[in-house]
């Protein structure tokens, strides 16, 4: 489906850039190196997604960097930690103790201007004060980007879209293990839960 410029998606208000946020999603080592598969299907990602954030940083709206840090210690057993055998089950080979260490071309600026939010799921919201955060700052429209378009991405933009907010993913600027797979969840979510918006109408 052919990305929908964002200056189609509807009428906005004159604070549009603090109205809106952006969710720079789980760009860290992990999942993004010169061994991984999303590097080799997706060599122009780093620089889309810097693209994105400088745009971004250039028009004062809020940049929110959320990073997977998975901790399967015993005494951190949680609500949010029993996904964790399942898990195992079905990705043996597969770590699950992250660091939620950043990516260096990805991090958030030092002078403290960016917030970071570590979810210990696929999805943003649940096991963080995301939601809390964004109510507070009257922000109901979202930016998404980064790592795995149909994983964490994709799970992040549903709950935004079942808490009500207006879900907008940058597909040029997420990454997945595969096309095939980053091309089936633009092609199953795009124009039913989230609007992707080409990179240059940011």
């Amino acid at each position: 489906m052919k990305p929908v410029p964002w200056n189609m998606l509807g009428p906005w208000s004159s604070d549009i850039y603090s109205a809106r946020a952006l969710l720079v999603i789980d760009v860290q080592p992990e999942w993004y190196g010169p061994t991984t598969d999303t590097y080799k299907h997706f060599p122009n990602f780093a620089e889309r997604l810097t693209s994105l954030l400088a745009r971004c940083r250039a028009k004062g709206t809020h940049i929110i960097h959320i990073r997977a840090k998975y901790d399967t210690s015993p005494e951190v057993e949680s609500d949010y930690t029993r996904w964790h055998q399942q898990f195992r089950r079905f990705n043996p080979e597969k770590p699950l103790d992250l660091s939620g260490d950043p990516t260096p071309w990805a991090r958030e600026l030092d002078d403290g201007s960016e917030s970071v939010f570590n979810k210990p799921t696929f999805n943003a919201f649940l096991g963080t004060e995301l939601h809390g955060y964004l109510q507070e700052r009257g922000i109901n429209k979202l930016i998404l980007a980064g790592l795995i378009t149909s994983v964490c991405v994709q799970m992040t933009a549903n709950e935004a879209f079942m808490r009500g907010y207006e879900v907008n993913v940058v597909s040029e600027a997420c990454a997945d293990r595969s096309r095939d797979r980053h091309e089936a969840a633009k092609l199953l979510y795009s124009g039913y839960v989230w609007n992707d918006i080409p990179l240059e109408s940011v």
